[in-house]
Formats: C-alpha cells, structure tokens, sequence
C-alpha cells in the first residue's frame, strides 16, 4: 500500500509555510487599519480646523457687533438728550415772557417805559 505518511520535515515545513503566510496577512491588515486610522485623522484634523476657523470668525464678528451697538447706545443717547433740549426750545419760543427775555438779552430792546443800561462787563482777576 502507497498510504505514505508525511515526515515530520514535511509537516514541520508546512506549519511553518502556514505560520509565515498568517504573519504576512496580520502585517497587510495592521498596515492597512494604520492607513485608514491615519486618513480618518487628518480628515478629522481638517474639520476641526475648519471648525474652529469658523468659530474664531462668528466670535470676532460678534464682538464687533457688541461695540457697534454700544456705539449706536451712545448715540441714541445723545440724540435723545439733544431731542429734549429741542422739545424743551420750542416750548420755550411758545412762552411770551422767553421771548421777552430773549430780546432784552440779545437784542437791547425794552419794552415801552423801559430805560436800559449797559454795565462794563467786571473781571474777577
């Protein structure tokens, strides 16, 4: 009978062939999770880069809005204090004795029976 049984030569060889192959498909496999961890990475990296250029933007874009309206705060306020003194003159010119006032201060005018006089303006030196 031709039932020849493998050597200890041939099986330790064909273990070793086996061994070798299963070593070189474990390195193609780490190489390529080291290759798609590697490129999920940098896409990662470059997200968070475009994120934060985004963020660092708004933000930038934010505090020049803040002082903007503060700005604008201003001078809403001013424009408000400049409508009361307005408001106030008009009611002001709609008084007779003002404008009575007005004219004797400004104008020397006197009123029928009125003498004026001019006093020298003192210094206080």
């Amino acid at each position: 009978m031709a039932n020849k049984q493998p050597t200890i030569r041939e099986l330790d060889s064909a273990y070793i062939k086996q061994r070798e192959q299963e070593k070189q498909l474990q390195l193609k496999r780490r190489k390529g999770l080291i290759r798609r961890l590697s490129a999920l990475g940098i896409i990662g990296l470059v997200l968070l880069g475009i994120i934060s250029a985004t963020l660092i933007a708004q933000a930038s874009a934010i505090n020049e809005k803040k002082e903007e309206q503060a700005t604008l705060k201003e001078e809403e306020e001013a424009l408000v204090a400049e409508q009361e003194r307005l408001e106030q003159e008009i009611e002001n010119y709609n008084n007779p004795d003002y404008i009575g006032e007005v004219l004797r201060r400004d104008y020397f005018l006197t009123r029928p029976g009125e003498t004026l006089y001019k006093l020298p303006e003192s210094s206080s030196d």
